[in-house]
Order: C-alpha cells, then sequence, then structure tokens
C-alpha cells in the first residue's frame, strides 16, 4: 500500500477519535513484506513469504489512556477499534504523566536518510537461492574439517512506517533491510563446534559477499576446536567488536528512563557523575544515512538528534521519552537509540592482544547473566586465550564475571576497528581486570 495512502488513514483515524471523544491520541500504522531463504547441504529447505501490516493505535481522555491494535485497515474496523480503546481508556486509572510529547518536541523535517533501497524487491528468488547456496558452499568449502551445516540463508524485507498524532504530527517514510548468514560444524577427534557468520544491510550492494559471509563462519566454528578450560583467575579480558557491543547496549540500556524513574538501575542519581574511564566516549547517531538504525523521528515523533551519551566517561543525558521525561522533570530526547556506538581509539585489535602477557580475547558469551539493577555480570564464555602477547589456544565451559560500572571504569584500551555492520556497534576494547571462572 503506498505511504500516501498509509498517511490518509493515519488522518482518518485521528479524525474519528477526536469525533469519538478522546482529548488526545496517536497512531502508528507499519506495512512489510519479507522473504526467507533457505539453504541446507545444497538443497533448498525453505522458501517463505509474509505480507504484513498492522495499526497501533492509543487513545487519551484526560490523563487517562489505552492502546489497541489491529491488522485489519477496513473503515469499519478502524472505527471499531477507536471507538472501543475510547472505552478502555476511559474505563482505566488516570495517570498524571501519561499524554503526547509536547509540540515543541516533535520533529518538523528531517534529511533523506537512504533507508530505502528499490532494488532489494527486484531480486529473483532464483539469485536469493544462488547467493545462499554460494555462502553455504564457501564455508563447507573452506576447510576439511568443516562436517555438516546448519544451513545458510538470504532474507529481505521492505516496508513503509507511518506516525501520526492529535497536535499535529505526521510523518512516515519507507525501510528495507536484507541479510546473508550461513553456520557449520567443524569436527575433529570426536569433538564438534559450531560457528556461524551474518551480514546485514539497508541495500543491497551494501551486503557482504557470500564467500566472506560463508568463509567467516567457518573460520568461527574452525578457531574453538581443540577449546578446554583454563584455572580460574583475575585476568585482562579483550572484548572482540560484537562481544563489546552486546555489552555496550547492556550498559546503556540502564540508562532508560523507565529504569531510572523505577529506580531499578545502577545508573539511577549518575547523571553528571564519571561512569566509565575518562577514554570511553558513547554516541547515539540515528541521522546517520543509510545505517541500521537510522530513523529520523522516533516511535512518539520526537525529533530524532544525535546525542553523546557517556562523554569522556561522565554520564550526560538518561534516554527519556515523553512520559520519562515527566517523572523525572526532564526535558525529554527520546526513550530510544538508533545507531549507538563507543567511539573508536587508536589501537588496532593486532596491538591489544599484544599488550596481554596472560588473558583472555572473548568471543562468544552466553546466558542472562546480567543484573541492571545492580550491574552485576556473570556470563558463560568461550574465546582464545593469551599468552605473551600471542594467541595461544582456544577456550570454552568457562564463565567471565565482574560489575559493568567498574568494567566500564577498567576500559583501558579501545580499538580502531568500528565497523556499523548492526545498530549497536563497537570496536575491540580491552578491561584491564575480570574474574574468569574455569577450573
Amino acid at each position: 500500500m503506498p505511504s500516501e495512502d498509509l498517511e490518509k488513514i493515519a488522518r482518518n483515524i485521528i479524525a474519528e477519535a477526536k469525533r469519538a471523544g478522546a482529548t488526545d491520541c496517536d497512531v502508528t500504522i507499519s506495512t512489510r513484506s519479507a522473504v526467507e531463504t533457505t539453504v541446507r547441504m545444497g538443497e533448498v529447505e525453505k522458501l517463505e513469504g509474509a505480507q504484513m501490516r498492522g495499526v497501533e493505535f492509543r487513545a487519551l481522555v484526560g490523563h487517562k489512556s489505552a492502546s489497541t491494535s489491529t491488522s485489519d485497515l477496513s473503515a469499519s474496523a478502524i472505527k471499531q477499534m477507536v471507538r472501543d480503546t475510547i472505552a478502555m481508556a476511559e474505563a482505566s486509572e488516570a495517570d498524571p504523566y501519561s499524554g503526547l510529547p509536547e509540540v515543541e518536541d516533535l520533529c518538523t523535517g528531517y534529511p533523506e536518510l537512504n533507508l530505502y533501497d528499490p532494488s532489494i524487491a527486484e531480486i529473483a528468488v532464483e539469485r536469493k537461492i544462488e547467493l545462499a547456496m554460494a555462502a553455504e558452499s564457501a564455508a563447507r568449502e573452506a576447510d576439511s574439517r568443516i562436517t555438516n551445516s546448519d544451513g545458510a540463508s538470504f532474507n529481505d524485507s521492505s516496508g513503509a512506517f507511518i506516525h501520526a498524532n492529535s497536535r499535529g504530527f505526521v510523518g512516515g517514510y519507507q525501510g528495507s533491510h536484507v541479510s546473508l548468514s550461513a553456520g557449520v560444524v567443524a569436527s575433529k577427534d570426536g569433538e564438534m563446534q559450531t560457528g556461524g557468520w551474518w551480514a546485514t544491510s539497508r541495500d543491497f550492494k551494501g551486503l557482504e559477499s557470500p564467500e566472506k559471509v560463508g568463509k567467516t563462519a567457518a573460520q568461527r566454528a574452525l578457531r574453538q576446536l581443540g577449546a578446554r578450560k583454563v584455572k580460574s583467575q583475575e585476568v585482562p579480558v579483550i572484548y572482540d567488536p560484537l562481544m563489546a557491543a552486546r555489552l555496550l547496549s547492556q550498559f546503556i540500556g540502564a540508562a532508560s528512563g523507565a529504569h531510572i524513574y523505577r529506580k531499578s538501575s545502577f545508573m539511577v542519581d549518575k547523571l553528571g557523575e564519571m561512569v566509565a574511564n575518562s577514554i570511553v566516549t558513547v554516541i547515539d547517531d540515528p541521522l546517520m544515512p543509510g545505517r541500521l538504525g537510522s530513523k529520523p523521528f522516533d516511535s512518539e515523533g520526537m525529533k530524532c538528534q544525535t546525542r553523546t551519551l557517556i562523554k569522556d566517561g561522565r554520564l550526560e543525558t538518561y534516554l527519556l521519552s515523553s512520559y520519562a521525561g515527566r517523572k523525572l522533570n526532564c526535558k525529554p530526547n527520546s526513550g530510544s537509540v538508533g545507531n549507538l556506538y563507543l567511539k573508536p581509539g587508536d589501537s588496532t585489535p593486532e596491538s591489544i592482544i599484544e599488550s596481554v602477557k596472560n588473558g583472555l580475547l572473548l568471543t562468544s558469551v552466553s546466558g542472562m547473566g546480567f543484573n541492571a539493577v545492580t550491574g552485576d555480570y556473570s556470563m558463560g564464555a568461550s574465546g582464545t586465550w593469551i599468552e605473551n602477547g600471542k594467541l595461544a589456544y582456544p577456550v570454552s565451559g568457562i564463565t567471565v564475571a565482574g560489575n559493568v560500572l567498574e568494567m566500564f571504569g577498567n576500559i583501558e584500551a579501545i580499538g580502531n576497528d568500528l565497523n556499523f555492520r548492526s545498530s549497536t556497534v563497537s570496536p575491540t576494547i580491552k578491561i584491564s581486570k575480570m574474574t574468569v571462572a574455569g577450573e
């Protein structure tokens, strides 16, 4: 459905809600088409397409509010949804902090962010299968120790998004994603290790080649063959970019306004305080053209802007939706992030490894061992042990543990290898001391 038609539906919903008694309201309409193409052992395993659309509607009657959603865009269904939602709002408890963003915080104009690649819709099914096959073949043929495949996939999606509210905001944009992934099993002397890799992009030309995706998947499986435990000890731990990005997401997630006003975060009362080593700067930039997390406005219609969340180790701001802003008596700045990254340093990953006499290069974690209230962190882990500045042997079945505030305070080196392969990214980081529990 064209964006113009979605915008017309959104305007009609706002008008209908006003007629039915809502004092304020907002609506989000999204449509998306997606195709998943999966192969395994040289055969097509799955070809699945989907067409999705949905409406999310919120009505306010004074400070009472309710929300509903539907996938039925017919006039009668929407009219019923609006009236049911208003009735629910009238029956709810009043919350003095509920409401839409103030008009001055709404987005009034935005740059072209190149979020949509029309060529993705033109890719033939045969080509999608060919790309997935090529990725799997590259992985399976990388080494004789690659003995099985978890399959390879080429996925693509595109759609449109419209948000409107009763305070005059109407905005929308088209977006697209394409991804390629592969997973394989490496075996030696009865031991098996799995490894995988993926690439994703807003546009087709930005996608990594199938050969690179497949070979990287194979390398990640092969490098863990022969893994063993190490003795429990305190050592420096180097987080590779994927692990560092995951850690960054957990760290910044604790700065969300909801965590702060609920007093459920170690970041409470830390505004303006040092929360990391002075070499750490964390930025959120939703306005980077073509990036995976880019967007011109947030889910409330508030304007997106580049924010320095942590500057030289000091917490500059929380992530504040309009609700959180009212609860905390602060100006809102959006409760979500776009392209979140840790600012790169000058060190190469190789030089960071060379700086460690005895420690761990962390390449994988498992489990849910992060407590946002206390910052306590404990994860199952695997990676490569470092001896005298060299990668020595793979390790697994270990646990890395610390406290996230202390861990960010102990970051003593940051790599220069930042790559925007996801919406949250980080270069390699070195934490001077963590507990590694093994034998």
